[in-house]
């Protein structure tokens, strides 16, 4: 290709075509072609020298201290639970470029209330569950201003929970979900700790006429009915009756659902649930396009894949962290946002380890930038993914290890070949894979140190300063749902590695954070 540095050795190329590339439409894109035998992990069509300069690895250690981490919960714990009605508020910030957050978004409180849970145990205050869980049932009730199911309404005003009444994305059918799956999450804690007649009473209480069978069922009961109505995305911009993140978040609280029903000796709800969850799964194969997982086919590259890998798991091993499919989906997010913003390039020229990633390509909200919650929920993946080759002790195949290859040099240029990889062990394997989890978080780090470990809701493109909503809930919540899995990851590595706890290199990296 004229003008461009081709000269690349095999060991260093990274891929630059999709599936069906062919040389004409390899340099046309840009990119070096050559062409080498039927089957090899070298890509054909790769990037000219000089496209990316890799990161270096993160230090040893962790990204963040515990201290941080206190500090970062401090922030998460004064915007839940507002007044002691259980609502959760958006962003204590009524000053951003989509307006004021101060309000409870039926997807953020659900979403930060489930982080809550997970992280908070086994020191939980079930006030703080109590309280929400009543706002629940208050809302479900509310009577609807704007002609739709209030179940599906995107957001409530503060403290008292009416609806909001005003022009908005609506509806936005991914809440019923949510709620469910935090509620039914919280229902078995209660159940686990001898509260069961807490969970009879107000979420699953057996009698249509009470609570509607409780905040739990009515909510699951919409899932079964309305599953494939029309919807706003979950950045409330556009609409779809297939978004990828819905469906996730559907079949999770479906198959979940089908469970708990019949725990609560349910059959018949049990049975429809399951059903229902079945025919949302068949449809989620469909949203991988033999080159990476997208949200919709009017939103292709967007980062709610990301988040409802984490979010919408329901352990069947479709699309599980070390899924094929999952692992291409990362590499194209990688070489998205790696050349949409100049701040990644800084970075990298600065010496901070990771990326940063927005929500999807060509977003121009608030500039276009790129996302802290997006960001760690990168994290999350890769710590689960790390345990999941821990626990499994399975490595990917050969054609998927490309990609890996790819994504740690790109993250943070540990440089490998595949046949290298491929040598390692599950568990060697899965401790790079942990790094790359690592990388992220350090860049994370870099960005909102400076701030005193406040988080916003986004990072400028440009500058590398935080923007918009300050305080976001979700961010939080993200940050602590990715160091809770670091967490789980490092425990279950030393305990059944203790060698590799013990090795030089990764030493430091088992330590364990605490931030209660």
């Amino acid at each position: 290709v004229a003008g461009q540095d081709c000269q690349v050795s095999n060991s260093m190329k990274l891929d630059c075509g999709v599936s069906g590339s062919t040389q004409s439409s390899c340099e046309a894109s840009g990119c070096c072609w050559q062409e080498l035998y039927d089957g090899s992990t070298v890509p054909w069509c790769f990037y000219p020298n000089g496209t990316f300069e890799a990161p270096p690895p993160p230090p040893p250690g962790v990204p963040f201290t515990s201290a941080d981490m206190q500090t970062m919960w401090g922030f998460f714990m004064a915007n839940i639970d507002i007044e002691g009605l259980g609502g959760v508020v958006a962003a204590p910030d009524n000053d951003t470029p989509g307006g004021s957050y101060i309000y409870h978004w039926e997807r953020d409180g659900a979403l930060s209330m489930d982080a809550y849970l997970l992280t908070a145990m086994p020191s939980i205050n079930n006030t703080h569950f109590q309280h929400y869980a009543q706002w629940v049932l208050n809302v479900q009730n509310e009577p609807d201003p704007n002609g739709i199911d209030v179940r599906i309404e995107p957001k409530y005003y503060l403290p008292n929970g009416e609806v909001y009444d005003q022009s908005w994305c609506r509806p936005q059918t991914d809440g019923p979900a949510l709620r469910a799956i935090t509620l039914i999450n919280y229902a078995n804690y209660l159940i686990e700790n001898n509260q069961k007649d807490y969970v009879q009473q107000y979420l699953w209480t057996g009698s249509q006429s009470v609570y509607n069978g409780g905040a739990i069922k009515f909510d699951l009961d919409w899932v079964v009915s309305g599953w494939q109505q029309n919807s706003c995305d979950l950045w409330e911009e556009v609409q779809s009756t297939d978004f990828f993140w819905n469906r996730s978040m559907f079949k999770k609280a479906m198959f979940l659902g089908s469970d708990f029903a019949a725990a609560m000796g349910d059959s018949s709800s049990s049975a429809s649930y399951y059903s229902a969850a079945t025919s949302i799964n068949s449809t989620l194969e469909a949203h991988y396009n033999g080159e990476f997982i997208f949200e919709s086919t009017n939103r292709e590259e967007d980062t709610a894949v990301i988040l409802a890998l984490n979010n919408g798991y329901d352990d069947s091993g479709m699309f599980s962290p070390t899924d094929p499919r999952v692992t291409q989906t990362i590499n194209t997010f990688n070489m998205l946002f790696y050349t949409t913003y100049s701040i990644n390039i800084e970075d990298t020229s600065n010496g901070v380890p990771g990326i940063l990633y927005g929500r999807y390509q060509g977003d121009t909200y608030a500039g276009g930038n790129p996302w802290i919650l997006n960001t760690n929920s990168l994290a999350q993946l890769f710590y689960r993914g790390a345990t999941t080759l821990m626990e499994k002790q399975e490595m990917p195949d050969r054609d998927t290890m490309a990609y890996w290859r790819t994504i740690i040099w790109t993250l943070a240029k540990r440089q490998h070949t595949v046949e290298s990889l491929l040598a390692m062990s599950p568990s060697e394997f899965a401790m790079e894979v942990a790094t790359a989890g690592d990388a992220v978080m350090y860049r994370v780090y870099y960005h909102v140190e400076p701030y005193g470990f406040h988080l916003s809701e986004q990072i400028d493109r440009n500058t590398g300063d935080e923007e918009s909503a300050t305080d976001l809930t979700w961010s939080y919540a993200t940050i602590m749902k990715a160091m809770w899995y670091r967490n789980y990851f490092t425990a279950a590595a030393a305990k059944a590695h203790p060698e590799l706890a013990a090795h030089p290199e990764w030493s430091n990296f088992f330590k364990q954070l605490h931030w209660q």
